[in-house]
């Protein structure tokens, strides 16, 4: 059995014309999986940590050399990286109040991918960790961030192996994503992808093309959060679905106007506004935020209220 099932009791066949969901006397051929306590309590410490880095970037930005893991010399720079945690932090808080595990699990799949790729660029720039260096605070922050990259990615694999245990399926489908909207969250997730792994890849070569300046660090920190924001899309358009995919496409939202503000708020300085790269990233912001509201999101009512018995779990 696949940790990342789908479970999904109804084909989409089972629409009513129009893209609507054509319920079938209002539920399930079965319990509807819910989240089980394991993987709620990985969830809530993830949007927990998720939390402390979102403050960390965002509203300590200018202080990373004192308070962060590692010195991000440009305040837009860390804003940026801060977006992606901010935007876990909100998906979280929404998933932990739903039983129901088909949201959650729509949003959580790309964090957790997301956690990967920056494991992966820690790994490859150790030595500008505040581990044996810098002040006791941000010595503290160091440790902890690698402690954490470290044990999530199997403690997340453990805790997708245990939720593949639970009985029972996905909710009935709802409303389809605008098909326009689909195309273009497809589209813009492409891009993201594509400039991602280019700021992986070549972080020096592809740098000079971002509207502000980046060292070899915080392109690839960039490049995963683009990655990050991809695969959100992408969850989104392969649910195709406004009910289950509602929290993920909250996320996108969230991303959108956070990375909009950026600029604006934390870049003014350092943005090189006379590049047209600057201008595609304001674009790209404005584009993914109205695809993000055209795809939802519809919050469930019933069954995926929190008080309601959606099943067994372990």
């Amino acid at each position: 059995m696949s940790m990342f099932r789908t479970g999904r009791v109804f084909d989409r066949e089972q629409r009513a014309p129009g893209g609507r969901a054509g319920r079938v006397a209002g539920t399930t051929a079965g319990p509807i999986q819910r989240t089980t306590r394991v993987m709620w309590w990985f969830g809530a410490v993830s949007a927990v940590v998720s939390a402390g880095a979102a403050i960390q970037l965002l509203v300590l930005s200018t202080r990373t050399a004192d308070y962060f893991a590692w010195t991000i010399a440009v305040p837009a720079s860390a804003a940026f990286i801060g977006v992606f945690y901010l935007a876990s932090t909100v998906m979280g808080v929404l998933a932990l109040r739903r039983r129901a595990w088909a949201p959650a699990r729509v949003a959580l799949v790309p964090v957790v991918m997301f956690v990967g790729f920056v494991l992966l660029v820690t790994l490859l720039h150790l030595d500008k960790f505040h581990l044996t260096t810098g002040g006791f605070p941000a010595r503290v922050a160091g440790w902890i961030w690698l402690v954490v990259y470290v044990v999530t990615p199997p403690g997340y694999v453990f805790a997708f192996w245990w939720q593949a245990r639970s009985p029972g399926g996905d909710p009935p489908p709802g409303a389809e994503l605008p098909r326009w909207a689909a195309w273009l969250l497809a589209a813009l997730g492409m891009a993201l992808a594509a400039t991602g792994v280019a700021l992986l890849v070549a972080p020096t070569a592809v740098a000079p093309l971002w509207p502000w300046e980046l060292t070899a660090l915080t392109a690839r920190m960039i490049g995963a959060t683009l990655i990050g924001m991809a695969l959100l899309a992408a969850s989104v358009v392969r649910t195709n679905d406004r009910v289950t995919g509602w929290v993920a496409t909250v996320g996108l939202m969230v991303c959108a106007v956070a990375a909009l503000v950026v600029p604006v708020g934390y870049g003014l300085g350092t943005v090189q506004w006379t590049e047209p790269s600057a201008w595609v990233y304001l674009g790209v912001c404005v584009l993914l935020g109205v695809a993000a509201a055209a795809a939802g999101p519809r919050p469930p009512r019933s069954p995926l209220e929190p008080d309601e018995d959606l099943g067994g779990g372990p």
